[in-house]
């Protein structure tokens, strides 16, 4: 399971963007201290009230300099082509890995809010296709010295992508995949699927996982296989010294949650290709219970609490979590992710280095030694009919 923190710099009225990214930058440093595998962010253009992350491009190689096992994610690039040319985003991507050092991920997706997709006048009925060839450009960019590309939005002659970067065959691809089409066709081109944020639910999250699975397996794949289960807890984790601690704030959060899912209905109706994002009209945003126990859009307690809720998605199949970290004082977000990492993380990535309580360990003494009693008894009768049935311990 690896473990991705992700924030969208939500900046609360009243604070400003600057100081507001210098908290991001402390928070990314201590999650990178505490054990966390990735940082990722999305790219949001002309938000309102729940992201201030435009331009990841630029953040990421700013906090690749400050730090050096980290990985970078981007949660995700947007493919329009009115938004991001291909080949742009190829050239990027190489220039990061360089600076990394190997350590920076592609996600790659269409968009999700009107106010973005109708800023850069992006067609809803047009961007899927758009997402599509755009990652097959950047694939043969980065897969092939030479290469060109002739499609309905992109046709590039033969090119050389400069720089190239350093993983080898190209750095991890993965694809927003709302719908069990979407999630089908990341397994079919071999790229890994980013599932979740839409609040319905465990089953629909393991039916989503399993669809990836099975289509995994039937497809023949053109490039490398980078096949990655990521599950988005896109409402937030919140990791408290107490249970209701942790549900205190968590509460803030879902006001977070109406007001980015706002779009999602009206999306849905603009083109048959975002219909399926009309489904959280039936999510009940007001029931507490549901949302940060069920919807599978929450990570939120004690580190008990939190250690449970993992599992579940780990029972699930999930290869990695990525969770969202953001939306409250900065203070709270640093102890959560402190405490996560601390806690949560290590019975993960190293449960045999966890210390227990000696009333466990004594516990698993007493319930091992009729087990060991009757071992030695048995050795004890063996030996006895060995060399003249002299007994252990017998002389002559």
């Amino acid at each position: 399971m690896r473990f991705i923190f992700m924030s969208e710099g939500e900046t609360a009225p009243g604070h400003t963007y600057e100081h507001r990214y210098r908290e991001l930058v402390e928070e990314v440093l201590l999650a990178e201290e505490v054990g966390f595998d990735a940082f990722g962010t999305s790219e949001q253009h002309v938000a309102i009230g729940t992201a201030t992350t435009s331009a990841p491009e630029v953040i990421y190689p700013y906090l690749m300099a400050l730090t050096s096992r980290i990985r970078f994610v981007h949660l995700v690039t947007l493919l329009p082509t009115r938004i991001n040319h291909a080949l742009r985003v190829a050239e990027r991507l190489a220039t990061e890995d360089i600076l990394s050092n190997g350590r920076v991920e592609l996600g790659v997706g269409r968009g999700n809010t009107t106010l973005a997709l109708r800023a850069f006048e992006v067609s809803p009925a047009e961007n899927k296709a758009q997402q599509i060839e755009g990652l097959e450009v950047i694939r043969r960019a980065l897969h092939n010295d030479v290469f060109s590309y002739v499609g309905q939005h992109y046709k590039i002659p033969p090119r050389s992508l400069v720089p190239k970067g350093i993983q080898a065959p190209c750095p991890p691809i993965h694809m927003a995949t709302g719908s069990p089409e979407s999630v089908r066709t990341a397994a079919e081109l071999g790229v890994g699927a980013i599932v979740g944020g839409f609040y319905l639910g465990f089953d629909f999250i393991e039916n989503m996982l399993r669809i990836y699975d099975e289509a995994l397996v039937g497809a023949t794949h053109t490039y490398p296989l980078q096949a990655q289960k990521l599950v988005a807890v896109a409402g937030g984790m919140h990791c408290a010294e107490t249970r209701d601690e942790a549900v205190r704030w968590a509460r803030q959060l879902t006001e977070t949650v109406a007001l980015s899912t706002d779009a999602y209905e009206r999306l849905s109706k603009l083109s048959a290709d975002y219909q399926y994002m009309g489904a959280v009209k039936h999510v009940d945003f007001s029931d507490e219970r549901y949302m940060l126990q069920d919807s599978a859009g929450f990570i939120v307690g004690d580190p008990d609490d939190c250690i449970a809720q993992v599992q579940r998605y780990a029972d699930l199949g999930a290869d990695a979590l990525v969770m969202r970290i953001d939306g409250l004082p900065h203070s709270e977000l640093m102890k959560s992710i402190e405490l996560f990492g601390k806690y949560v993380i290590p019975k993960f990535k190293n449960p045999r280095g966890v210390v227990r309580t000696p009333e466990a360990i004594l516990d698993d003494i007493r319930n091992a030694r009729p087990a060991h009693y009757a071992e030695v008894e048995a050795f004890g009768n063996a030996d006895s009919h060995t060399d003249g049935s002299i007994k252990v311990g017998e002389s002559r």
